[in-house]
């Protein structure tokens, strides 16, 4: 294959799939990335790769494939966007090393980590006694998010898309029929708002437009 022919089935494939991430909306940062965004961008860079250098594979073909992987792409991410179950199943939640002050061991180590990782990320927020800790958790993106005992309540998601979120629910100390009650006074359903936070014995509500 000569380089003018590869240059120009570069180019036509550049701007196919500038084409499809402009309409997919996905406006992540690398370091918001999930482990699926990543494989996702495995498999397009094997795609991408394979109608590069194999000549028998044509326009149409490539085409074909692309759009494809785009319609399976855009459904995984819309149940992983609007599905507990698909957004736990795709994207995983967020895994709590310290509640209440106590050390869950057991999720500690489905974290993959031992004491000592565990205490760097801690000096990194610059919080040098698990004593201090009130709860203490891994973000989806790897992140360690700390609250410190005595520490001013920071905000709880309750709900998101419409959503209930039961974990944050049950770290607010609160219950489902507490945030029904809530929203009962505000004329609204757990379906008809966006997103919902909890902090410092205010609840802020943002509804469907």
């Amino acid at each position: 294959m000569d380089y003018l022919n590869v240059s120009l089935r570069m180019l036509m494939a550049f701007i196919l799939v500038l084409i499809f991430f402009q309409f997919s909306g996905n406006k992540r940062q690398f370091s918001q990335m999930t482990s699926f965004d990543l494989v996702s961008n495995f498999i397009l860079s094997a795609i991408f790769g394979g109608y590069l250098f194999d000549s028998e594979i044509s326009w149409l073909g490539f085409v074909s494939v692309i759009t494809v992987y785009f319609v399976l792409n855009g459904i995984i991410n819309y149940l992983a966007k609007n599905t507990a179950w698909g957004r736990g199943m795709i994207v995983g939640t967020p895994t709590v090393i310290i509640d209440d002050g106590k050390i869950n061991i057991k999720n500690l180590k489905k974290a993959n980590m031992n004491m000592l990782d565990f205490m760097s990320l801690l000096r990194a927020k610059k919080v040098h006694s698990l004593k201090d800790v009130k709860l203490a958790q891994i973000e989806i993106g790897g992140a360690l998010t700390v609250r410190l005992k005595g520490e001013q309540n920071y905000a709880m998601t309750l709900i998101e898309n419409g959503k209930i979120n039961q974990e944050n629910l049950k770290q607010a100390r609160k219950s489902k029929t507490w945030l029904l009650k809530e929203l009962k006074k505000r004329r609204t359903k757990p379906e008809d708002v966006f997103f919902a936070q909890w902090q410092n014995d205010d609840l802020y509500l943002v509804k469907f437009q």
